[in-house]
């Protein structure tokens, strides 16, 4: 795909919460033609306040709310370059639908999504279109009335074996948004979903991120998640691979280290705002439904598939699947806590 200028991209945004106006907002900084496809909650917000920026390094951006493109009707992604999806894992199949009905046929679909299959979903329902994989490695909060923080470090990750993306990685470079382009993005994505796996942990502690990887208990229930979703990785043949400074057969040990040592050895991994907690966090606030079929019960799901016991996956499953019903935020378990309730 060629443009005039790397000014005219146009780029659109389906599932604009806290992922997708993040990028959204950096995007519209770099000149780029920006239309955000959300939910009346974040439309309200960012037309009352506009949409605040912020990040851990100390990125603090405002944009006016008359700058923003925000729609609350799909049929708004017409005329865009590049479509990213950031929905929930579980509307990939809904978004992909209205896609089809509305992206023009050079429009470029990347998925910016937690878990392992959505971009499987999206090329079902769009087999014309290219759909590339994409992974984003940072934790982004809504703090409200607009204002979306990015807690902690990462690259963005893109596969594209052509120039599909060229454009699109030009103007999220030029944003601040560093892009690592990989020929084969499954393993990265497997082992983003390995780090994923503290997502639920951290919703059930109740505990902002840093706080919470610093008590050796509730790591030590990491440790156990992890250690079982590599058995099973091993059984399946699925390779996960480095990312950054990330080793992953590694992590059940390193998490496993007394609270001195392991602060030591895993300073980069709490290099994070204080705050910052995980969007299970934030769904379980706001009394929506989690990904967690898509994280710690992807992990449940291949294990039963090529017959290798789960139980420490499937009792997070089950205790963020009661959280959801309870519709009272997060049940805040103490670490001893929950390690005695998924140990049994």
């Amino acid at each position: 795909m060629n443009h005039a200028s790397k000014q005219s991209v146009a780029v659109a945004i389906v599932g604009a919460g806290s992922i997708g106006c993040y990028l959204g907002g950096c995007l519209a900084t770099s000149q780029t033609q920006v239309t955000l496809i959300g939910r009346p909650r974040i439309q309200q917000q960012i037309s009352e306040f506009g949409l605040k920026l912020t990040d851990w390094r100390g990125r603090d951006l405002h944009i006016y709310s008359e700058q923003v493109v925000f729609s609350l009707n799909v049929a708004d992604i017409a005329e865009a370059d590049y479509i990213l999806v950031t929905v929930k894992s579980g509307d990939t199949a809904e978004a992909a639908q209205s896609i089809a009905q509305h992206a023009k046929p050079s429009a470029v679909i990347v998925s910016f999504q937690n878990g392992v299959r959505n971009v499987d979903t999206l090329k079902a329902y769009l087999p014309d279109h290219s759909v590339l994989k994409g992974m984003v490695p940072f934790n982004v909060l809504s703090k409200g009335n607009g204002h979306f923080h990015c807690g902690t470090e990462g690259n963005l990750a893109i596969e594209d074996m052509g120039t599909s993306s060229t454009d699109l990685i030009a103007v999220l470079n030029a944003c601040g948004l560093t892009v690592d382009i990989y020929d084969d993005l499954q393993g990265v994505q497997w082992s983003k979903l390995l780090m994923n796996l503290n997502n639920a942990i951290n919703a059930l502690s109740g505990m902002p991120l840093q706080a919470q990887l610093q008590d050796k208990q509730y790591r030590k229930v990491l440790a156990l998640a992890i250690k079982e979703a590599l058995a099973v990785f091993k059984v399946a043949g699925i390779k996960p691979v480095k990312t950054g400074k990330v080793v992953p057969v590694l992590l059940p040990s390193i998490l496993s280290l007394p609270n001195g040592i392991f602060k030591l050895v895993a300073a980069s991994m709490l290099k994070m705002d204080p705050q910052a907690r995980s969007s299970m966090y934030e769904d379980l606030t706001l009394q929506r439904k989690t990904e967690i079929d898509y994280i710690n019960g992807e992990i449940v799901k291949l294990g039963q598939k090529i017959n290798v016991k789960t139980p420490i996956n499937s009792g997070i499953t089950e205790l963020i699947k009661q959280a959801e019903q309870a519709r009272q935020g997060s049940p805040m378990l103490s670490s001893s806590l929950l390690y005695q309730r998924v140990i049994d």
